[in-house]
């Protein structure tokens, strides 16, 4: 109160003596010990790049700040933190679970972070040189913002992680991306099953489970139609809604997707101009939308994994604790229907 405007010993060091760490991967080594890769910004005009990239080999994230803040020559801060990158072998040895957790638990990390799984190594992403891209922080930063044309990916932060980890009810999802021509894309959704990775579905299985999940918009909803036409749709507009017989012991599920949107591409013979022949387009749409979801349901009833959330009615009128394991038990013997509404508002670019 009466120190006024003079230093105070152990106070926080100003910005410009923090090293704010913007993205971090980790890449598994052994049960005891993983690779640690942190991107800074390197803010002073005389340096010679605009991001410092630091690799260290730690047992715990602490300690591996220790070392980075060594080798940096400045104390490094998570407060800046915005997307953390796994590798796959790390998510599949189940340490990402624990590691998304304790980041969750940690006051300097925002639980808005982005995390995803890499299909190799996040060391390897995090200090490729993107030639059109002069900051890879940056660049990797705004790839996981939900733009129109990556909507439909399952962008998902650590507070996101963590819910679906807690709840009984459902696995928690992650965008997988892969380094593929000195640039990143997002190639299909991590599933985990008991804090491990356990699949991943391709970029159309993840944009069948957003909308099952009742993802509400999506950018672009493609399918190929049983005579191999081919199909786009654009700016969709999606609604599930899920319902059961509230019967634990001969479970029914019934899922019901509508989905809304413009007509972008179109390759077939049909004459979109005919009211008739568009009516049998949205038909033929609804009806492939239906068989791929059923195929992806069956598909998780193989694996023995859940990440829709097809149980929250059954859940509603269940009395006490979920128990462990009821989950799977329901998801092996329901009995799922899946029913699709497609509506196409207009030609768009066709008309």
């Amino acid at each position: 109160m009466i120190s006024g405007c003079s230093s105070v010993q152990g106070s926080q060091p100003s910005v410009e003596k923090l090293g704010m760490i913007g993205v971090i991967g980790f890449d598994y080594i052994d049960d005891e010990k993983m690779k640690m890769t942190v991107i800074m910004p390197q803010p002073a005009p005389e340096a010679l790049k605009h991001t410092q990239v630091i690799t260290v080999e730690t047992d715990m994230l602490h300690t591996g700040l220790v070392e980075i803040s060594s080798q940096a020559d400045k104390a490094v801060s998570l407060e800046q933190l915005r997307v953390v990158l796994f590798s796959k072998e790390f998510a599949e040895k189940g340490k990402m679970s624990k590691m998304v957790e304790y980041l969750y638990k940690n006051a300097d990390v925002r639980t808005t972070t982005f995390v995803a799984v890499v299909e190799e190594s996040a060391e390897e992403m995090l200090t490729t040189e993107y030639p059109d891209k002069p900051n890879t922080s940056v660049y990797i930063n705004n790839l996981f913002r939900p733009r129109q044309y990556t909507f439909f990916s399952p962008f998902t932060t650590v507070h996101d992680f963590v819910f679906d980890e807690t709840n009984p009810l459902i696995d928690n999802i992650s965008p997988h991306v892969e380094l593929k021509d000195d640039l990143i894309h997002i190639v299909g959704l991590a599933v985990f099953n008991d804090g491990k990775m356990s699949t991943i579905f391709s970029k159309h299985e993840g944009k069948l489970i957003q909308v099952m999940r009742n993802q509400e918009r999506l950018s672009v909803f493609a399918s190929t139609l049983a005579e191999k036409e081919k199909v786009v749709m654009k700016f969709v507009k999606s609604k599930s809604k899920i319902t059961t017989n509230h019967n634990l012991e001969s479970p029914k599920v019934k899922i019901h997707l509508k989905l809304e949107g413009t007509l972008s591409e179109y390759d077939g013979d049909k004459d979109l101009a005919n009211k008739n022949d568009l009516e049998t387009l949205e038909k033929e749409i609804s009806k492939k939308t239906e068989e791929d979801a059923m195929k992806l349901v069956e598909k998780c009833r193989d694996l023995l994994i859940e990440p829709i959330g097809m149980f929250e009615t059954l859940r509603m009128r269940y009395k006490g604790d979920w128990p462990e394991g009821l989950t799977k038990e329901l998801l092996a013997k329901a009995e799922v229907e899946i029913t699709v509404e497609t509506k196409l508002m207009n030609g768009g670019e066709l008309n």
